[in-house]
């Protein structure tokens, strides 16, 4: 793992007790209220079991990997029934939705397992988020000048906040937006509609007809950056940041 890459991981202000863990190719910084010593090595154990689940599924059934579109399998279970329907509803294949699948799933073990009242766990810039108190997220967006500079504040709650980039990192768009934020009610659904509205972002002035169409109802909240081109949508409040993320973010 290239831990440089993830330097936005410094922008947190320390509201949280926070940790690292890594296995193959999930690399996971969490944040939670309360630590205790078995948590780094219980939360290891846990994505590993997480990660044969996948690996199993996929030997079975090979689409579920490569598939650009929706797969249907109305047996599936555990986090491959999560990522189906999330594909399902944004019109997506199912991997769209695997770092915010995870995300989801280890923040409700710590939540379950160790009584966290605060939970983020960061999967590659998609978040399960669970606080008590209003938080800003503050938005990575490549090389645009806005990268940084601009985040979103959610209150109280359980969110999903996932961000599609067609310029940044090894996932898959078919866009070029610098970010796509979703802000949805779990992670596999905000991390499967950020690739939905990100594959249509491909110029700056998409981003003005995409914010004029209704924000799909498993939605709250929608933001685009393309170069010096941003706009937003949705229920959550947007907030210019002075200290390149870290001044105002988790």
């Amino acid at each position: 793992m290239n831990n440089a890459r993830r330097f936005y991981r410094s922008w947190h202000k320390g509201r949280f007790h926070s940790f690292s863990v890594g296995y193959k190719e999930t690399d996971l910084w969490i944040g939670v209220d309360k630590t205790y010593e078995e948590m780094p090595e219980a939360t290891l154990q846990f994505i590993t079991r997480l990660r044969q689940q996948l690996e199993d599924y996929i030997k079975q059934n090979p689409v579920f990997l490569t598939s650009f579109k929706p797969v249907n399998d109305p047996i599936a279970v555990g986090i491959v029934r999560k990522m189906l329907d999330a594909a399902e509803l944004a019109h997506v294949g199912p991997m769209a939705a695997v770092a915010g699948a995870v995300a989801d799933q280890v923040g409700s073990f710590l939540s379950y397992e160790f009584g966290c009242r605060e939970v983020i766990v960061e999967n590659g810039g998609d978040l399960f988020v669970k606080v008590q108190q209003p938080i800003v997220v503050s938005i990575f967006a490549g090389n645009s000048p806005l990268s940084g500079r601009i985040g979103l504040e959610v209150p109280a709650g359980n969110y999903g906040i996932c961000t599609s980039s067609g310029t940044v990192g090894p996932s898959i768009s078919f866009g070029k937006a610098d970010a796509v934020t979703m802000v949805a009610r779990s992670g596999a659904l905000a991390d499967a509609f950020a690739t939905y509205y990100g594959n249509q972002i491909r110029q700056p002035s998409d981003v003005r007809s995409i914010l004029n169409s209704p924000l799909h109802p498993e939605v709250d909240t929608l933001l685009v950056i393309i170069g010096n081109t941003m706009g937003t949508v949705g229920k959550h409040q947007l907030r210019i940041l002075e200290g390149g993320g870290n001044d105002e973010s988790y």
